[in-house]
């Protein structure tokens, strides 16, 4: 138990500081972010899809971070920029493109790293974005709150209620994400992932691993490094392309914030693009 305490805490705590800069960013800078996209030019889809698929390059945010800032643009009605920001910034973003190089020293790995992270995220903002259902879910607000009525209040004497209520809402999402994931990584056997033979089991069951862990985008390239040569370009780039868009510790955030349609549609989507370019990729490098 000693070593799931660890793992649980571990993750808890490195998550939650960004969970946190993910609220504060969604009620302070949401409005003015609603506004920039309220322009001509981001009516466009084709636009708005482009646009949400690099903000993460000035709003850097790992996977915790950019979900309430998405929400929020989602419930605006701004939906392919939200679905696109949503799968794409923790990835695209300083950040993990510098921690990702540091840790392979490779320049292939990280450009296919972002063409697949884009892919999925263009796929997934045209296709989520044409359910005729609302694809975010309110969260119970007062007055004043996203997602209550009243919105328009949202002036600096707001912004400490409306943090807090957005930010114990979701923790509580995260706790249990992240016990689930500590769960795995004590209890399964990792080494059963790791010996898969076949460039599409491996593929396939570093995803899995990738979806168990739950490692922030922002080290998770120096955890697939240190396993050296045992795996190749393939089993990574599925490992590093799924696991910050789709893991253990996003899903219960993911169904609170989201709808289940919208949250299958956008599982699937990622899994075949992270499997589809990997598996081309390693055949490839043959």
């Amino acid at each position: 138990m000693s070593d799931f305490a660890n793992i649980f805490l571990a993750l808890l705590f490195e998550a939650t500081p960004f969970l946190l800069a993910g609220v504060v960013i969604s009620v302070v800078a949401g409005p003015l972010v609603e506004r920039v996209l309220a322009t001509a030019a981001l009516r466009n889809p084709a636009a708005a899809v482009a646009a949400g698929a690099s903000a993460g390059l000035v709003l850097p945010m790992c996977d915790c971070g950019n979900r309430p800032l998405a929400h929020r643009l989602a419930l605006a009605g701004r939906r392919e920029f939200a679905l696109a920001f949503l799968v794409a910034a923790p990835v695209i973003n300083p950040i993990v493109i510098v921690t990702t190089w540091l840790a392979f020293r490779s320049a292939e790995l990280v450009i296919l790293r972002l063409l697949l992270t884009v892919l999925a995220a263009v796929a997934v903002a045209i296709v989520v974005s044409r359910l005729r259902r609302d694809i975010a879910l309110p969260l119970e607000a007062a007055p004043g709150e996203p997602g209550g009525e009243g919105h328009a209040a949202s002036g600096p004497g707001t912004w400490a209620p409306r943090i807090l209520e957005e930010f114990f809402e979701l923790f509580q999402f995260l706790v249990v994400g992240a016990a689930l994931a500590a769960a795995i990584q004590v209890f399964a056997d990792q080494e059963e992932f790791l010996s898969a033979r076949g460039v599409f089991l491996s593929i396939a069951a570093m995803m899995f691993l990738a979806f168990l862990l739950s490692i922030c985008s922002s080290v998770d390239a120096f955890v697939v490094a240190g396993l050296g040569g045992a795996i190749g370009l393939g089993p990574a780039l599925g490992f590093l392309v799924f696991g910050p868009l789709v893991n253990l510790k996003s899903i219960p955030m993911y169904l609170r914030l989201f709808s289940g349609p919208a949250v299958v549609l956008l599982v699937v989507i990622c899994a075949q693009v992270a499997f589809a370019g990997a598996a081309i990729a390693e055949l490839r490098a043959w």
